[in-house]
């Protein structure tokens, strides 16, 4: 039940980054107007955003088959 909760929670936060990376790059599509000039850096964001989205799809995965995602060991170490 617990990891039931985890996984609707956790998807729910995926859903609501891919939206976000959606809208930050439907903003920077947008010209720019000289006299209005952007303060929120959209692209910079997009990349915030897909690593997020990254770090949850690894927690998403994590929740589903009951393991961790453990990182690849270099050969010889």
């Amino acid at each position: 039940m617990n990891t039931t909760i985890e996984l609707a929670i956790t998807v729910g936060v995926l859903i609501a980054e891919i939206i976000c990376v959606v809208v930050c790059y439907y903003k920077a599509k947008q010209p720019v107007d000289p006299l209005n000039p952007r303060i929120f850096p959209y692209a910079f964001a997009m990349v915030m955003l897909s690593l997020a989205v990254l770090a949850t799809l690894a927690h998403v995965i994590s929740l589903v088959t009951g393991q961790q995602v453990q990182p690849r060991r270099r050969r010889g170490m």
